[in-house]
């Protein structure tokens, strides 16, 4: 899928998941980040630290298979209560308090987030299906969006996406010109330091050897599709970007490299 863009309209989606959702003096800065910017935004969460606390107190068991987080029907309710509760709520308050009209909401709100269910790891999805209209219909109000990646499943049941492939999805659907991971990391490491650019033969490549690893391989391969789809801007970033320091990695796709030479 490739993005679309309305004409005159110009999306940023961030998604925010480690320090930002849980440093409250970062929540300042994402929304004067926010204010800066000459467009429509929508926001997108996760908060796997959260669940993974909350499942340890309940002593529900959990464990990751390709970064992804196996997620039985109990480990489900967890996820959803988290991540559509707690955590959507807190940001959605904290951003209005910083002075922006933030309001929470799910992937499954409106049917905005459809996903199919990934073999052999539970309720976990991948985004098959935005439906934007409640985005625009909150943009159309004022607010900003603040959405938290659970999504509906093939038979409606909750399903545990994971944030960045919801942001990726979600710009998509909006003909987004700029999509901003904004992590625990300030860019993706190479060699002992930020890469200020990464193109996409270089990041299979580290890939491949393991120099990219974990989680920050889907946080890549996602970058790298977004780009593929025709995002312009897609950056890997963290906290030194909110307090005006690295503004991140930015990965480039072969045709954006040559449009930047």
């Amino acid at each position: 899928m490739t993005v679309s863009r309305p004409q005159g309209e110009v999306v940023r989606v961030y998604k925010i998941g480690g320090p930002a959702l849980e440093d409250p003096g970062l929540v300042a800065p994402l929304a004067d980040e926010i204010r800066a910017f000459a467009g429509r935004v929508v926001v997108v969460h996760g908060g796997g630290r959260h669940v993974e606390r909350m499942l340890g107190a309940l002593s529900i068991e959990s464990c990751f298979v390709g970064g992804r987080r196996a997620t039985s029907p109990a480990a489900m309710e967890v996820v959803e209560m988290v991540l559509s509760g707690t955590v959507n709520k807190a940001l959605a308050s904290a951003l209005t308090r910083a002075g922006l009209r933030a309001v929470g909401v799910s992937g499954r709100d409106g049917g905005l987030v459809g996903a199919r269910l990934e073999a052999g790891l539970g309720r976990v999805g991948v985004p098959e299906g935005v439906d934007p209209r409640l985005l625009r219909g909150l943009w159309a109000a004022g607010f900003v969006p603040v959405v938290s990646p659970v999504a509906d499943g093939p038979s409606g049941e909750s399903t545990n996406v994971n944030a960045d492939e919801a942001a990726l999805g979600i710009a998509t659907a909006l003909g987004a010109a700029s999509l901003i991971y904004l992590s625990d990391v300030d860019g993706v490491r190479v060699d002992g330091r930020d890469a200020e650019r990464l193109s996409s033969a270089d990041a299979e490549r580290f890939i491949l050897d393991g120099s990219i690893s974990g989680e920050m391989v889907l946080k890549v391969r996602a970058a790298l599709d977004a780009g593929r789809a025709g995002i312009d801007e897609v950056v890997i970033a963290g906290r030194a970007r909110l307090m005006g320091g690295f503004l991140g990695t930015r990965l480039e796709t072969p045709a954006r490299a040559e449009v930047g030479a």
